[in-house]
């Protein structure tokens, strides 16, 4: 492939997913996976935030959607913020002041088909209108080349296959060559493409649906990867295995996984030693995964007061098996017990470190876990 890209290709990304790649939960992955070999992409956020709502002067706000501590001191230069956008100024308005905040890669959700999004006029409903969805991805591109030649950000655009009943190589070839020929400013970088192998249904079907009901069709992601040879490709949809990664590698640039890490974060570790050659022995330890993100919790409920259950969603996918669902339970107990008790009346729990009920939490279950009978317990594992 010969498309232009900014700084390094990753070969495999972590997808946006509303209401999981929260900041809190990249910081988990980073910890799973502290080699920099994925990208990691948050939820998506929409770009009047930025313009109207002018959520970057808003620390504490813009804490909940980006990892600003990561972009601040330049050590998360994979991580990707995705945008929905309806038109052109509200876009260049938010990668103009995501560039301020040390974002190196932004992307334009054209994927997402569920009513707000459509009720937005963003979303998958764009690929309806190649030409705006073009304009909307110039506009990104001119505020990215605007910035000094090092700091300039990549530009990609993440879609589907098709739209309702049309799936046909031509809409989507029309889609792809607007983007790809309009949407690029004339000192800007190759934009990128991130190709879902399923199409949108914008009536019928849930956002989840959506990802698993329509069939996956990798042979159209390939089919595109052929037509347009000077552009780079991201293949997208139903990948779960260190298996599927590669066959979709050969072909591919690079492979996009999502449910299954929301289901397993730990299958980035199987990724980092399968795909990338890192020796088990180097690996991170579970245990010690778990200690530096309730640390991470501690520093983050301290400087802007997130709630403990907000903080504490991560480690639920981290868990399998009855043990984790043990100390699921005595950790959401314990957190459910730090809250205000009425108006100027505190929990005298309230001032406990997140770490301490942790550690409270994992006691418990050790001991719940200990009580099994052995034939019980040689069934239970802590993920990791």
């Amino acid at each position: 492939m010969a498309g232009v890209r900014v700084g390094r290709a990753f070969r495999t990304s972590v997808a946006p997913m509303v209401d999981v790649t929260d900041p809190y939960f990249l910081r988990l992955l980073g910890l799973i996976s502290p080699f920099g070999n994925h990208q990691l992409w948050t939820e998506m956020i929409h770009a009047n935030a930025f313009s109207r709502g002018h959520i970057h002067l808003d620390p504490k706000k813009l804490s909940q959607h980006l990892p600003l501590h990561e972009l601040q001191n330049g050590s998360a230069p994979g991580v990707v913020v995705q945008i929905g956008a309806s038109n052109p100024d509200d876009a260049y308005a938010a990668v103009n002041e995501l560039a301020k905040l040390g974002v190196r890669h932004v992307n334009l959700n054209c994927g997402c088909p569920s009513r707000n999004v459509q009720a937005g006029s963003f979303g998958a409903v764009l690929m309806k209108t190649p030409e705006l969805a073009a304009d909307i991805v110039r506009a990104m591109s001119e505020a990215a080349s605007h910035q000094d030649v090092d700091q300039r950000l990549a530009v990609s655009v993440k879609c589907r296959i098709g739209i309702d009943e049309d799936e046909s190589p031509e809409f989507l070839c029309r889609f792809l060559g607007a983007i790809l020929s309009r949407g690029q400013a004339p000192q800007g970088n190759a934009i990128g493409i991130i190709l879902h192998a399923r199409r949108a249904w914008l009536s019928g079907l849930s956002p989840e649906q959506n990802r698993t009901v329509p069939q996956l069709n990798p042979a159209r992601v390939y089919e595109m990867i052929r037509d347009f040879p000077q552009s780079s490709f991201v293949f997208n949809g139903g990948v779960d295995t260190v298996e599927a990664v590669k066959e979709h590698l050969a072909v591919a640039d690079g492979v996009m996984i999502g449910r299954k890490i929301r289901e397993d974060p730990w299958f980035l570790s199987l990724l980092d030693h399968h795909i990338y050659g890192i020796t088990e022995e180097s690996l991170p330890d579970p245990n010690n995964v778990l200690l530096e993100y309730a640390r991470f919790v501690d520093q983050v409920h301290d400087a802007h007061g997130t709630r403990y259950s907000v903080l504490a969603r991560p480690l639920f996918a981290f868990f399998h098996g009855r043990k984790g669902r043990t100390l699921r339970r005595h950790l959401g107990h314990a957190i459910s017990q730090v809250r205000p008790l009425g108006k100027g009346v505190v929990d005298q729990r309230h001032s406990i470190k997140f770490s301490e009920l942790f550690q409270e939490a994992v006691a418990r279950s050790e001991v719940e876990y200990s009580s099994l009978a052995p034939e019980d317990a040689n069934k239970i594992a802590l993920a990791g």
